[in-house]
């Protein structure tokens, strides 16, 4: 065959038949032959029939010999070519499902990320050439779910970026950088010296470059490479058994027998000030408010010499002042969470051009220009110093944005918030210790758990609140799933409406099969079971008084009423208010991670994608609500200042602080940083409230205040009033003379008067427009 026939591709053996037809189109584009795959060639023309029989012989030379044998019967380029594409590029249905199939199940293996993109990028032409249309976003899905769990801290990041800045190209130039910054961590943690002092850092040298004769990667030696070093406790590449982390973790930092070689870091009352240390190769601290400038790093710290391993979060600079006036300002500060102190080590300062003479109990510190006293011997035999840090300004932005979030997802833990990629903050919060201090659990059983959602769910009912909600509930009915931990509440007034609103459930969630609940009576009444048994529902209810049978319910009321609590603290709402917060907090436990589905959320589980929580603002905070222009007046303002106290499926809900009514309103503005004290009219204005009901988008939300106003009537009847005319007494007339002066002039000042003088200011001010409308000293006109 000519030479020039000869290309450099693979032999067809019935794979990827995709790929290899593209390569063909390109060649037989060079070649000029590209018009023989698709069509035969004109017999009348000589040129064109022997141009036919090159191509025909070039495709044969692309084919291997069992797909040749497949072939026998076709004599042209075009037979051949579409024989080929009819046996092997199958667009149907099947082929389609089994392809999405392959790519929603694939797992990157131990491959380099290139590789396994392109593993990706291979099934994903496969799709297309079937004529499906898939999208980036679609492929970037596929990508993280194939993503092992060492870039979970990758995904969370690329999770939280905003929409439009989420590309292809973005996610796999970020995926490239992460697999780098992994394996030079694992390098880190392998070739790092172990020494026999009493306390040294484990990192890596700056060593000459050598290559790696198991892998030919520059930088470590077969000795610890990651290929060939496996851990035998954990059964991980890339370590030993000794710097296991997970072993390490067991063993607590300073054991009692170890207490001599590490007495410098224990001592008590010394967890917060600087020991200086002779033996200590970096300067060390626990501290993370100290630190000016903190980058993250990895490693660990061996304290004394039984390989007791503690990791490094980070380095960075720590400045501040001795008592005596002198600025210390300390470099290359290791940051370790899990030290019980702080060092200043000897060798840092030597390093930098100073000497250390310990001398008459005291360790001066003497360099060119000047000489001063770093520390004095204590009565523990220990070298403390009196060096005091600043706090740094960055801690103390990244502190108030990590206190915003926490009142945000409502008096959430920093575990859900560290799996969110939020900042977290170790500061003190009053209203969650008020809130959410309990006694020490009692343990877990264990139990099977369902594998699908909205097949079991367990339930309980909680109360009687006092007080009564706005809307006149006192119990809360709580539905959690199994499987997704997925929360709902209703809220109820007697425990009789447990049937109605286990039918209303039902009705919606079709796919429940049993029904975990407490032996009360309101769960096994001949109703509910009624109500059961038309749906198809099992009722399981749990022996009696063994309410840890029915832990799950029992532990989300306890969740959902610590949140309540800690909300209505820090919004300063009144206790009437709890109805709407625990709706809010079974909104945000839907949205937040939880232990018992591996970190997950509950509404990931059940509707299979992401929570949004962008929208997610502070419960009980400052909200101006738009009002709408055909509801205002030229010069009126444009906006309303109102409470926000929780979420709808259409916008925010927010309430009026003088009449109590609430809407719902998507044009909404959030002041989250600054809650007022007594939000809420102490005497709601109800009857002579105007009607905001229509706020430009938002809906009135039914609070059935007329409702709740007859139940306090009907708690609180009207006294009876004698007719027996009352003589006034001696005392009075001289009071009436001194408070003439500040008679109240207007409606809202009569409110704060007690109940008798608020009645009858109304029966004067009754008679006054009884008067006004007999006389009829006004018209009605319409508004200009």
């Amino acid at each position: 065959m000519d030479a020039e026939l000869k290309y450099s591709v693979d032999q067809f053996d019935g794979a990827n038949f995709a790929v290899w037809a593209r390569r063909i189109e390109s060649i037989f584009v060079a070649k000029n032959f590209d018009k023989f795959l698709n069509k035969e060639a004109d017999e009348t023309k000589e040129n064109e029939v022997s141009a036919s029989k090159k191509a025909y012989a070039l495709m044969l030379s692309f084919l291997s010999d069992k797909v040749l044998l497949s072939l026998s019967d076709e004599n042209t380029c075009a037979s051949i070519f579409q024989k080929l594409k009819s046996t092997y590029l199958r667009d149907g249905a099947v082929n389609q499902i089994l392809i999405r199939k392959r790519l929603a199940m694939l797992k990157k293996k131990e491959v380099s990320m290139q590789e396994h993109l392109n593993e990706v990028n291979g099934l994903v032409n496969q799709l297309k050439s079937c004529g499906v249309k898939i999208s980036d976003m679609d492929i970037i899905v596929y990508i993280l779910m194939s993503l092992p769990p060492e870039y979970d801290s990758t995904k969370s990041a690329i999770e939280n970026q905003p929409s439009e800045h989420v590309s292809l190209q973005f996610v796999v130039s970020r995926l490239l950088d992460a697999e780098a910054l992994l394996k030079d961590r694992w390098v880190s943690e392998t070739k790092a010296p172990r020494s026999e002092s009493s306390i040294d850092v484990a990192f890596p040298t700056n060593q000459r470059t050598v290559v790696c004769f198991k892998c030919n990667k520059k930088g470590h030696i077969a000795r610890f490479c990651d290929k060939t070093v496996v851990c035998h406790h954990c059964g991980k590449l890339g370590r030993k058994k000794r710097n296991c982390r997970y072993l390490t973790r067991k063993k607590p930092p300073f054991k009692e027998e170890e207490a001599a070689a590490v007495s410098f870091v224990v001592g008590e009352g010394e967890v917060k000030k600087f020991i200086v240390d002779s033996g200590a190769t970096s300067h060390m601290c626990s501290q993370r408010e100290w630190f000016e400038e903190l980058k993250p790093s990895s490693g660990t710290v061996s304290c004394a010499a039984k390989s007791s391993l503690l990791e490094v979060a980070g380095t960075g600079v720590i400045r501040g002042r001795l008592k005596n006036g002198q600025e210390i300002v300390l470099k290359n500060v290791l940051f370790i969470p899990e030290l019980n102190g702080n060092l200043i080590s000897v060798k840092q300062i030597q390093k930098a051009g100073y000497s250390v003479l310990f001398k008459d109990n005291k360790a001066i510190v003497k360099g060119k220009n000047k000489t001063f006293v770093l520390c004095e011997l204590n009565s523990k035999e220990q070298y403390v110093s009196d060096f005091i840090p600043t706090v740094s300004n960055t801690f103390v932005a990244e502190t108030e944005e990590a206190e915003l979030w926490h009142r945000r997802l409502g008096h959430s833990g920093n575990h859900a918030l560290r799996k969110l990629g939020l900042p977290i903050s170790d500061s003190f919060c009053e209203n969650c210790v008020l809130a959410k201090q309990s006694a020490e659990p009692i343990g877990k059983g264990n139990r099977r758990r369902e594998n699908a959602p909205m097949r079991m769910i367990h339930s309980d009912l909680c109360g009687p609140v006092e007080p009564a909600t706005l809307s006149g509930e006192r119990y809360v009915l709580t539905f959690v799933d199994d499987y997704s931990r997925f929360c709902e509440v209703r809220l109820i007034k007697k425990k009789s409406d447990i049937a109605v609103e286990f039918n209303k459930f039902l009705k919606v969630n079709d796919t429940v099969k049993r029904i975990r609940c407490d032996n009360a009576k309101e769960y096994v009444s001949g109703e509910l079971q009624k109500v059961a048994r038309n749906a198809g529902v099992e009722i399981d209810p749990c022996p009696p008084y063994t309410p840890q049978f029915n832990g799950v319910a029992e532990r989300m009321n306890r969740t959902l009423f610590d949140k309540v609590r800690a909300m209505l603290y820090d919004s300063k709402l009144p206790k009437s208010c709890w109805g709407y917060a625990i709706q809010t907090a079974a909104f945000l436990h839907n949205r937040i991670p939880c232990t018992s589905i591996n970190d997950c959320t509950p509404y990931e589980l059940k509707y299979s994608t992401k929570p949004d929580l962008s929208k997610i603002r502070i419960f009980g905070c400052d909200a101006y609500v738009k009002v709408a222009d055909t509801q205002r007046r030229k010069l009126d303002p444009k906006s309303k200042k109102m409470i926000f106290i929780g979420y709808s499926s259409m916008g925010y809900r927010v309430m009026d602080p003088v009449t109590r009514r609430v809407t719902v309103s998507r044009n909404v503005r959030f002041v989250e940083k600054k809650i007022i004290p007594d939000k809420l009219s102490a005497t709601p204005n109800i009857e002579n409230q105007e009607d905001t009901s229509d706020l430009g988008e938002e809906k009135e939300m039914d609070i059935k205040l007329e409702e709740t106003e007859r139940a306090i009537d009907d708690k609180y009847p009207e006294f009876r009033r004698s007719q027996r005319e009352r003589k006034t007494p001696v005392r009075y007339p001289f009071n009436e003379a001194l408070s003439a002066t500040n008679e109240e002039l207007t409606f809202d000042e009569i409110k704060f008067l007690p109940d008798e003088e608020q009645s009858n200011w109304k029966s004067a001010m009754d008679e006054e427009m009884l008067s006004m409308e007999k006389n009829k000293v006004w018209d009605l006109v319409e508004l200009p």
